[in-house]
């Protein structure tokens, strides 16, 4: 009885591992053979029981197999499946042979340009910039693969759209009443290409948390500096700068000694050794130095490029607001961006 228990698993292992590999023998042959629906109807029905690897090109597959019976609704199911839920991952149709293999490669490519969906979505914030007060607006960095028309809307409605180019898109989101409590705010984009439309859902969480404020406001840091431009006793215009103060420029030209190079003493000078006028630079030191300023003058300090602004999935704000009992507080905000679900709209 013992070894029966131990053999039904065996028997289950067996077969699983069976599937995984010969359903792509099994496909083949009835496509050769002109079976397209056979094909098609056994791939879908052993679909759900596919290892995780190979569900990918197992729905292009069965895209491309019910786009040749002209089954628009399954074959946009499994578009949807492949470009979305599966992450457009990789699928390779040689196993299929010619010319089917190229049909289909040609077919997936062919979407691959145009179905609407998104590679990521993140906080798009500028380095190292800090305010005092709570942000009145957010931006959002949608990384499009294809061209393709969008609606952003939040929870009261549209909010804007147009068109996202292919990479980096910026959307810029009013931030005024983002702030004023703990809670995740929910929004939607539609997305149109290729007769596809799909809506992705997306989520900003805001959680906050105050302190009693240290003090009134933030000190400035570093030097400030103030312009203001006068004409005729009226202030016509002002400039308020912050910056670093920066360290006078050092010369390293060594000293000499004068009674041994009398030829290197400054002239009309006595010859008291403690007079402290008495002192006197190599000549040669003194153009190597100079050559050396003139060579740091004309070389390209152009400082190789460096992106101004970062993205990420969370971001943390310090500002400072007033309490309801009127005192000042610290209030230390932190923002999380998430991809949620996505689903095919009817058309």
């Amino acid at each position: 009885m013992r070894s029966e228990w131990v053999l039904w698993p065996a028997l289950f292992l067996g077969a699983a591992g069976a599937l995984c590999g010969s359903w792509r023998t099994d496909v083949a042959d009835r496509i050769q053979a002109g079976d397209l629906k056979g094909a098609s109807g056994m791939l879908s029905e052993t679909y759900a029981e596919l290892e995780p690897a190979d569900k990918a090109e197992a729905s292009a597959l069965l895209a491309f197999l019910f786009r040749k019976q002209e089954d628009a609704g399954r074959e946009r199911s499994f578009l949807f499946e492949f470009f979305v839920s599966q992450g457009n991952g990789q699928a390779d149709f040689n196993f299929l042979g010619y010319p089917t293999s190229e049909e289909a490669t040609a077919y997936l490519n062919a979407w691959r340009v145009r179905y609407p969906r998104l590679s990521g979505a993140w906080l798009v914030v500028p380095k190292g910039e800090r305010s005092s007060a709570a942000p009145s607006e957010l931006v959002i960095g949608l990384e499009s693969p294809v061209e393709m028309l969008y609606k952003f809307s939040d929870e009261s409605g549209p909010v804007r759209g147009g068109r996202l180019h292919r990479g980096w898109n910026l959307i810029p989101v009013d931030a005024v009443r983002l702030f004023d409590a703990s809670r995740t705010h929910r929004y939607t984009l539609d997305l149109t290409s290729g007769g596809v439309e799909i809506r992705q859902d997306l989520e900003l969480e805001v959680r906050l948390s105050a302190e009693p404020s240290a003090s009134a406001a933030p000190k400035s840091m570093d030097w400030e500096y103030k312009v203001t431009l006068f004409a005729g006793g009226r202030e016509v215009a002002t400039s308020l700068k912050t910056g670093r103060d920066k360290s006078p420029l050092a010369l390293d030209i060594p000293e000499v000694n004068l009674r041994a190079n009398p030829m290197f003493k400054p002239p009309s000078v006595s010859d008291d050794p403690f007079d402290p006028s008495n002192r006197g630079v190599s000549i040669m030191d003194a153009i190597g130095v100079v050559t050396g300023l003139l060579q740091d003058l004309l070389s390209d300090k152009t400082p190789p490029y460096e992106s101004a602004i970062e993205k990420k999935r969370s971001e943390t704000f310090a500002y400072y607001a007033g309490s309801e009992r009127g005192r000042e507080e610290r209030v230390t905000a932190v923002v999380t961006l998430d991809l949620r679900g996505a689903a095919l709209k009817d058309r």
